[in-house]
C-alpha cells in the first residue's frame, strides 16, 4: 500500500514560495533602494523623476491604468517570449491576455486611489512616522482585503470565465487559509520593503516606483499563485482542466 505525499499547509506553501523567490525579491528591492538614493543625491535623477511626476499628474487615472497594464501584463509576456521563444505562443490566449490587460489597468487605478487617499488621510510628509502609518494601512488593512478579490478574479479566468465553476472553487473550505495565505506571506516579504521606499518619495513619484516594482512582481505573483492553486487536492474534472491548462 502506497501513501500519497502530504499536501503542504498554507504556511509551508508560503515559506516555500519565499525560499524559491527570495533572490529576485532582494535584487528588485536593492535596485529600488539605489533608485531612491539616486533621487535623493543626484540632480539628474531628480530632473528625470520630475518629468515622470509631471506625466503622472497630467495623465491622472488614465496614466495609472495604462502604465500598470503595460508593467503587469505586457512586460511579463515580453519576458516569456525572450526566455523561451520556442514554447511561447499567442494563439488561443486572446481572452487571457485581454483579461490581464484589463485586470492590471484596474489594479493600477485602485492603487493610485489608495496612494492619493492615504495622502489625504495621513498627510504628504515623508517622515518616518507618516511612512510607517501608510505602510501599516497598505499592507495590513488594504492588502489582506484586496488580495482575495485578486485571487477570485484569477480563479474566474482559470475556470474559463464560467460563473458556476468559479463559485464552486471559491466555496472550498478554508478558502482564505488555503488560497490567500500562501500568497500573502511572500507578498508581505516583497511589498513591505518596497512600500517603505515608495512612501519615502513625494506623492507624484510614489505611483511611478510602484509601476516599476509591479513589472517585476507580476510575473512572480503568477508563478506563486499557480503553485498555490496546484497544491490543492483535485477531483477528476479538476485534473482534466489542470492538464488542459498546462498544455496551453
Amino acid at each position: 500500500m502506497t501513501t500519497s505525499p502530504a499536501t503542504p499547509g498554507p504556511l509551508q506553501a508560503g515559506i516555500a514560495a519565499m525560499r524559491r523567490f527570495y533572490r529576485p525579491f532582494l535584487l528588485i528591492q536593492a535596485a529600488a533602494v539605489l533608485a531612491v538614493l539616486a533621487y535623493d543625491r543626484n540632480d539628474g535623477m531628480r530632473s528625470f523623476c520630475a518629468v515622470l511626476a509631471r506625466m503622472k499628474t497630467a495623465g491622472g487615472t488614465l496614466f495609472a491604468g495604462f502604465s500598470a497594464s503595460i508593467a503587469g501584463a505586457v512586460l511579463p509576456e515580453i519576458a516569456k517570449l525572450v526566455g523561451d521563444t520556442r514554447r511561447y505562443r499567442l494563439k488561443g490566449r486572446g481572452r487571457e491576455l485581454l483579461f490581464n490587460l484589463v485586470f492590471f489597468a484596474f489594479n493600477g487605478v485602485v492603487v493610485d486611489f489608495l496612494y492619493r487617499g492615504e495622502a489625504r488621510l495621513f498627510g504628504l510628509a515623508t517622515t518616518a512616522g507618516t511612512v510607517a502609518k501608510k505602510v501599516a494601512f497598505d499592507q495590513f488593512v488594504f492588502t489582506p482585503l484586496w488580495l482575495p478579490l485578486i485571487i477570485a478574479l484569477f480563479l474566474w479566468r482559470q475556470q474559463r470565465f464560467l460563473p458556476a465553476a468559479t463559485w464552486a472553487a471559491l466555496r472550498i473550505p478554508g478558502f482564505y487559509r488555503t488560497r490567500v495565505v500562501p500568497l500573502l506571506l511572500p507578498a508581505w516579504c516583497f511589498w513591505i520593503p518596497m512600500v517603505c521606499l515608495i512612501y519615502a518619495l513625494p506623492v507624484p513619484l510614489q505611483f511611478v516606483l510602484f509601476v516599476l516594482a509591479l513589472g517585476a512582481w507580476s510575473l512572480i505573483m503568477v508563478f506563486i499563485a499557480s503553485a498555490s492553486a496546484m497544491s490543492e487536492p483535485l477531483d477528476g474534472s479538476d485534473r482534466r482542466f489542470a492538464r488542459s491548462s498546462a498544455d496551453e
